[in-house]
């Protein structure tokens, strides 16, 4: 079977229960065409780059899933018929997947970031911690006196006067 990845932009004057309804439908499109989702992200609200049938702002939405060619059709085609779809893509990730092993990816990816952000908090609180203890240092470095000012001149003294 094949992966495919489809990132569509919803209306965002829609209501919470409404967009989740409609990502729910074409979830279900996945399904009942005998694909297997395997992730779907919701990146939210997020300003576009420009205007799409006057919005200024979109609902991102992104699929992840294997199946056939056929069920990707029926997603998109459903997309196109969607009044409150703003725009969509779908890509081919891969022409044979398999889901238990992309699943298995997928949480090893999402255990190496969660990993990361407690490794980065824990730095984090240990940098705080340290600041706290430590004396506290003079926040700006010393002035320049007029002494100093012409070991920074480069040679041949190209001053303006």
């Amino acid at each position: 079977m094949r992966r495919y990845e489809t990132i569509f932009i919803l209306r965002p004057d829609q209501g919470e229960s409404q967009i989740k309804d409609t990502i729910r439908r074409f979830e279900g499109f996945v399904t009942q065409g005998g694909g297997e989702l395997i992730e779907t992200d919701e990146w939210g609200s997020r300003e576009l780059a420009y205007r799409i049938r006057g919005e200024r702002r979109g609902y991102y939405v992104r699929l992840d899933y294997v199946s056939e060619g056929a069920v990707m059709n029926e997603v998109e085609r459903n997309l196109k018929l969607s009044d409150t779809v703003l725009r969509f893509l779908s890509v081919l990730l891969d022409t044979d997947a398999e889901p238990a092993k992309v699943r298995e990816e997928i949480e090893a990816r999402n255990r190496r970031i969660a990993e990361a952000r407690a490794a980065a908090e824990a730095r984090a609180a240990a940098l705080a911690a340290q600041h706290e203890r430590a004396p506290e240092a003079p926040d700006a470095p010393e002035e320049l006196t007029a002494e100093h000012e012409g070991e920074l001149e480069p040679e041949g003294g190209n001053r303006p006067q």
